[in-house]
């Protein structure tokens, strides 16, 4: 009898250990999701995308900049969703800040600025991806798994109009420090709304010579033409102290 009792529970034992076993196969990795972005209805909107896959957990939520931080101070995350224009820092400087702080925390950029050229200057300040808002209900998971098998995600339609051998990595600099002093001067002044002959007149440089340093400096800073020019000087000092 006692013999019996013994193998019942070895048999029970054995049992268990299967059921733990196909347990944990059949489980998968959940990641803690941080959602920071200052519209609450953009949020929810989120969070009802995230909330069919049963690997994502949205953790936490922050509505301005600085409290994202304190959240990421105090807690480990797998992922971030940023909007580009909180309430209190934005633009690119706010991702550069980010990822030199978490440098291990993948970033989705969201945001209602077209990819061109915000996706690039993102990714390049230390993003892990780009999505336009507008995107979201029908793009969001596939960015969010592409970033997690450790690849760049942009709309393929985006990636089609790079030049090859576009760098898609966090460069050591942001691209105004590529700048040269002189540079940097013009590009100052575009952006102040000076036109090439007042620019001119006040460096005592030729027209001709100011229109050289705009197609140098929209190189430089991936852009296409004065309107962006002026549109990324905006998202690069609004905000800033």
């Amino acid at each position: 009898m006692l013999r019996k009792i013994q193998r019942i529970k070895q048999t029970l034992v054995m049992l268990s250990l299967k059921l733990v076993a196909r347990y944990l196969v059949g489980q998968k990795e959940v990641y803690k999701i941080i959602i920071a972005d200052d519209h609450e209805i953009v949020r929810s909107g989120i969070k009802f995308t995230v909330k069919s896959q049963e690997n994502f957990h949205i953790e936490d939520e922050a509505a301005s900049f600085s409290e994202l931080i304190d959240l990421l101070s105090k807690k480990s995350y797998d992922f971030l969703i940023l909007d580009l224009n909180l309430g209190d820092k934005n633009g690119i400087p706010s991702i550069r800040e980010i990822s030199n702080l978490f440098d291990k925390l993948p970033i989705l950029i969201l945001s209602m600025f077209p990819e061109d050229p915000y996706a690039l200057q993102s990714i390049q300040a230390g993003a892990s991806g780009y999505l336009n808002k507008k995107m979201v209900s029908q793009d969001l998971i596939y960015a969010i798994n592409t970033i997690l098998d450790g690849k760049t995600y942009m709309s393929e339609a985006h990636m089609d109009t790079l030049p090859y051998g576009t760098l898609l990595n966090k460069t050591s600099k942001s691209s105004i420090e590529s700048l040269s002093k002189r540079e940097f001067e013009v590009y100052s002044l575009i952006a102040s709304g000076m036109t090439y002959k007042e620019i001119a007149e006040k460096l005592a440089l030729s027209q001709k010579t100011i229109s050289t340093y705009r197609t140098r400096i929209l190189e430089k800073l991936s852009l296409s033409n004065t309107n962006q020019l002026i549109h990324f000087s905006l998202q690069n000092f609004l905000g800033q102290e």
